[in-house]
């Protein structure tokens, strides 16, 4: 399954934020769910599983098993192959998003402390734990705001 769901998702923020008063994402966020949208579904998972391992990528997922991640990263037609759920999909998606974008920026790293540290621009909330709620907007501003070095998302 190709994944189309990354550019729109930043880009409905985007329009948000417009409505809303608040700064445009940056052209980096743009790209990220660009090139996002282009990958299909078991390259985002595959990706993040190198990454972030399996418990964070399931977690993140809001799968309640460890090994579902690594049959998402299958390819079609192999052995064990099994796609995620839309939902799933979409918390993955923007994930990978929100992690290449960081990885651009500053480094692996970087990008997975970032993901799973408390953060003052969401509250002192995990960016994982607001993408496994489905709350992608405010991740994308925190970390278009940290790659940018802006104070507010």
């Amino acid at each position: 399954m190709r994944i189309i769901l990354a550019a729109f998702m930043v880009r409905r923020c985007r329009v948000a934020a417009d409505e809303g008063g608040a700064r445009e994402m940056s052209d980096l966020l743009i790209k990220a769910g660009d090139d996002t949208a282009r990958m299909d579904t078991h390259e985002v998972v595959a990706y993040l599983l190198a990454r972030l391992g399996p418990t964070l990528t399931a977690y993140i997922a809001s799968s309640r098993s460890r090994a579902m991640p690594a049959r998402w990263a299958t390819p079609p037609g192999e052995r064990n192959h099994a796609e995620p759920s839309t939902e799933k999909a979409r918390r993955l998606t923007a994930t990978h998003t929100v992690f290449w974008l960081i990885e651009e920026a500053e480094n692996d790293q970087v990008a997975r402390n970032w993901l799973i540290s408390a953060n003052p621009r969401l509250d002192g909330i995990t960016p994982a734990q607001l993408l496994r709620e489905d709350q992608f907007g405010a991740v994308f501003r925190a970390a278009d705001a940290f790659i940018t070095d802006t104070y507010h998302a």
